[in-house]
């Protein structure tokens, strides 16, 4: 099987919290605003842990629609990228739209994981893995249909919600806490998403990326590519969306020119209404 380096750069986000909302601090009360907009009025709580213990780390966003209702909403999980050492939730872009698709009937979490600074792979893997668990654990609560659950990622981001999609309880990556829910969306979308590493690399295990996950039998997938991409190799994603289709999987490909920005800061007039299409095509937000 080919392999080739994937080197993550860690320079390109800001962060800027496009909503305004001051950071709780505690796990017993985290902090909740109502947002009214020129769209729909929806309820932001800021800093939810989603996992006791000594990391700071384990915390969330999430916004819901504030008048839901009494029918169950789809959820869509929210993963930021930053090379698996840098990056937050706080970052405008994933605030912005943890906002945008709150707006559109969704209930919307936005989370932070442990980076490689403060703890070694695949950590990261299953702290978001126990993130969707905490969220089913709290279906009723925030009234989400658990089996209408999406997520989206870009750059380390978009891996880690490939692997949200692909590895399976018996991939051992499941991580501590709400361990009787399931880790598994059911559906994801990724942006500039590396689906493996180069074979030298000490984090390379196969187990650990989706290309260790070729199947046919996953959640529907979309992935979207730069063509000039340096650092996730676009001949690599093409590589991977090929050995998927063979196996018969539900895979979408969007290649766009651009570089590793698309679906990030490049290119948004194209992907923004290609990802709200393909969400809504699966997940029903209007149900």
């Amino acid at each position: 099987m080919k392999r080739a380096t994937v080197s993550l750069v860690l320079t390109m986000f800001s962060v800027v919290a496009v909503t305004g909302i001051s950071m709780g601090q505690s796990f017993e009360e985290p902090v909740n605003r109502v947002i009214d907009t020129d769209h729909k009025t929806i309820t932001v709580t800021k800093d939810i842990r989603y996992k006791e213990g000594g990391s700071d780390a384990w915390k969330l966003d999430l916004a819901m629609p504030a008048n839901i209702g009494s029918g169950l909403r789809p959820a869509l999980v929210i993963v930021h990228g930053g090379g698996w050492r840098a990056g937050s939730k706080s970052v405008d872009v994933y605030q912005k739209m943890m906002v945008d698709y709150a707006q559109q009937g969704y209930v919307t979490i936005n989370i932070n994981y442990r980076l490689l600074d403060e703890a070694k792979f695949p950590a990261c893997i299953e702290d978001v893995k126990t993130a969707v668990r905490w969220l089913r654990a709290h279906a009723d609560k925030y009234q989400v249909d658990p089996d209408r659950i999406g997520a989206y990622g870009h750059s380390a981001g978009a891996h880690l919600a490939m692997m949200l999609a692909m590895a399976p309880e018996s991939a051992g990556l499941e991580g501590e806490g709400w361990n009787e829910y399931s880790s598994m969306v059911n559906v994801a979308a990724a942006g500039s998403p590396p689906t493996e590493l180069g074979r030298d690399m000490p984090r390379a295990k196969e187990e650990w990326w989706p290309i260790g996950y070729i199947a046919g039998d996953h959640p529907p997938l979309f992935l979207i590519q730069g063509t000039e991409d340096s650092v996730v190799r676009p001949e690599l994603t093409k590589d991977f969306v090929d050995k998927m289709k063979g196996a018969g999987a539900d895979i979408k490909y969007m290649e766009l020119e651009g570089g590793h920005g698309v679906a990030y800061n490049e290119q948004l007039d194209v992907t923004e209404p290609a990802l709200e299409e393909f969400f809504a095509k699966h997940l029903n937000p209007e149900q």
